[in-house]
C-alpha cells in the first residue's frame, strides 16, 4: 500500500465580492481588473474570522462522508490565528481530535504543497497513516485595500484533503521542493505593515520555475508531460495560469483556472483548485494528476499522484 488522496474539500467564506466593490475601496477600474487580470469576484473573510474557522470548515467538507480518522494535522498557512500556537492545534481542538500530533507550515503559496510532502514523509517513516493536509489563509487582512496593484488580486478560502492507503502504483508518486533566499524580498509582508510585492520579478520566477519544478518531479515520478491529464497550478491571477500553461504546451482541458472566481488564496489556492476541479469534472482512477505552485520566499513545489 502506498499514500494517496481519499477526499478533498473546500470552504470560501461569505459571498463572491465583486470588482466593483474592490474598485470603490482601491481605486481600480472594474473594466480592469476583468480584463488585465482576469478576475471577477473573489472572497473575503470577516474581519475577525480566522484561518481556524475556514480549515475547520474545509476540513468537515473533507471528511465528510468518509469512514477515516485523521492521526496527523498539517496546515499550510501564512495567516496564522497567532504567532503561538500552530493554527493547526486549533484545528485539532475544533475537530474533535485530542491527541492528534499537528503543526503549521509556512512556505507562502507553495505551502500546501510543502504541508503534502511533510505529510507523504511522515508516513513513509510510519509516523502517520492517514494525514489530514489542509490550506488555509485569510490573506485579505494583510493585503491593504486602497492599494489598486494587490487588492484586486486576493480572495480568502480554505481546502483539504484527507490522506490514506491506496493501492501500489496508486496514490503520491513523487514531489519536488525548492527554495531560494535571495529572492525573499519579492513578496513580504513586513511586521507591521501591508503585503508588498514586486509584481514582475514573481511572474518572472513563476515563469522560470513552474516548468522546472513539474518537470522534476516528473521526472521523479518516472512520468510524461504529455502523460498528464490535469495540472491543478497555484491561482495566482487566471491570465497568468494561463501564460504558464501556454509555456509548457498544456491545453486549457488540462489545466483549469478558478482565480476568476476566488481570486489568489495563498496556502488555499492549490487544494481549493482541486476540490473544484473535482466538483467539476470527477478525477477517474488511474488518472495522473499533478500540483505545482511557485510562492514568495521564493518557494515552489510539485507534486505527482495517480489518482485512485
Amino acid at each position: 500500500m502506498t499514500t494517496g488522496i481519499v477526499s478533498v474539500g473546500l470552504h470560501l467564506p461569505g459571498a463572491p465580492v465583486g470588482n466593483d466593490s474592490v474598485a470603490e475601496a482601491s481605486g481600480a477600474d472594474p473594466a480592469w481588473i476583468q480584463d488585465r487580470i482576469g478576475m471577477h469576484a473573489r472572497h473575503h473573510a470577516a474581519p475577525r474570522q480566522t484561518a481556524t474557522e475556514l480549515a475547520v470548515a474545509a476540513a468537515e467538507s473533507a471528511l465528510t462522508g468518509v469512514a477515516v480518522t485523521p492521526d496527523l494535522i498539517v496546515v499550510a498557512t501564512v495567516t496564522p490565528d497567532r504567532p503561538v500556537p500552530a493554527t493547526a492545534c486549533f484545528v485539532q481542538e475544533r475537530l474533535g481530535l485530542a491527541g492528534v500530533p499537528a503543526f503549521d507550515v509556512n512556505a507562502a503559496c507553495s505551502g500546501f504543497i510543502y504541508a503534502l510532502s511533510c505529510a507523504h514523509g511522515m508516513t513513509l517513516a510510519a509516523h502517520a497513516r492517514t494525514p489530514l493536509v489542509i490550506g488555509a489563509d485569510t490573506f485579505t487582512h494583510v493585503v491593504d485595500p486602497t492599494d489598486r496593484r494587490t487588492a484586486p488580486l486576493f480572495g480568502d478560502g480554505a481546502g483539504a484533503v484527507q490522506l490514506g492507503p491506496v493501492p501500489a502504483g496508486y496514490g503520491i508518486l513523487a514531489v519536488e521542493l525548492w527554495a531560494e533566499g535571495s529572492q525573499a524580498m519579492y513578496a513580504t509582508v513586513p511586521r507591521e505593515g501591508w503585503f508588498a510585492m514586486d509584481g514582475r520579478s514573481v511572474s518572472g520566477v513563476v515563469m522560470d520555475m513552474g516548468p522546472k519544478i513539474l518537470q522534476a518531479a516528473l521526472d521523479r515520478a518516472g512520468a510524461r508531460l504529455d502523460q498528464l491529464d490535469r495540472v491543478i497550478v497555484h491561482q495566482a491571477n487566471p491570465r497568468l495560469v494561463r501564460r504558464l500553461a501556454e509555456h509548457v504546451g498544456l491545453g486549457e482541458d488540462q489545466v483549469p483556472t478558478y482565480g476568476s472566481v476566488t481570486g489568489n488564496t495563498a496556502s488555499a489556492s492549490v487544494p481549493v483548485a482541486l476540490a473544484m476541479a473535482d466538483r467539476e469534472r470527477p478525477f477517474r482512477r488511474g488518472d495522473l494528476v499533478a500540483l505545482v505552485a511557485v510562492g514568495a520566499g521564493m518557494t515552489a513545489g510539485a507534486a505527482v499522484l495517480r489518482w485512485y
